[in-house]
């Protein structure tokens, strides 16, 4: 069990049951897990940590918070930031752009219905935090923890590009650029 540490905030999204697409196995219960890990392994408030489940996670809410609730909370080179995102990503049909699905996202209509992942880090980016922690347990493939096709068309191993992050940020990710993110079910949660 980790100190608390006042300058820590942390924003853990996990989305199971899309309200447009097939479910992300145990993505909302990975989230709450997630949770009690941030609080107890890295000291992160009770009263500093934002968790957005399903319905809560639609895409308006997660704006909101990005843009309301983190100004008030991170404090300019203090801030020791941690997100947490379970669900479905997605890549653009070119493998440029890459996208985290929120609830209510479709990815029929990925551009305006999903969030750009590098819109969401450069809004963290741009207040300033002292360290940015990302864990997603997602994939960009199309397929779905269960494997199912997010998109019929869509290949399952698409070529996703590299892309730039902030430098003070560091990222995990569930699966490289060509692999599919999975869970163990006997256990009940992502593989991540």
């Amino acid at each position: 069990k980790a100190p608390l540490n006042n300058n820590a905030v942390a924003l853990i999204i996990g989305v199971e049951d899309y309200e447009n697409t097939f479910t992300a196995m145990f993505a909302d219960r990975d989230a709450v897990f997630f949770h009690d890990y941030a609080h107890k392994a890295f000291g992160v408030p009770q009263y500093s940590i934002k968790l957005l489940t399903n319905a809560s996670a639609r895409r308006n809410d997660t704006l909101k918070i990005l843009a309301k609730w983190l100004p008030q909370v991170i404090k300019e080179h203090k801030t020791d930031f941690y997100l947490f995102f379970s669900g479905h990503g997605l890549a653009s049909s070119d493998g440029k752009d890459l996208f985290i699905l929120p609830y209510d996202g479709d990815p029929e209509i990925l551009e305006y219905s999903a969030l750009m992942r590098n819109q969401i880090f450069n809004s963290i980016a741009d207040l300033n935090p002292r360290s940015v922690t990302v864990f997603l347990d997602t994939c960009y493939s199309g397929a779905t923890r269960s494997n199912e096709m997010l998109l019929a068309a869509k290949p399952i191993f698409l070529e996703v590009e590299e892309q730039d992050i902030p430098s003070n940020f560091t990222v995990f990710s569930a699966s490289a650029k060509n692999e599919i993110a999975s869970v163990l079910k006997d256990a009940g949660h992502g593989l991540f």
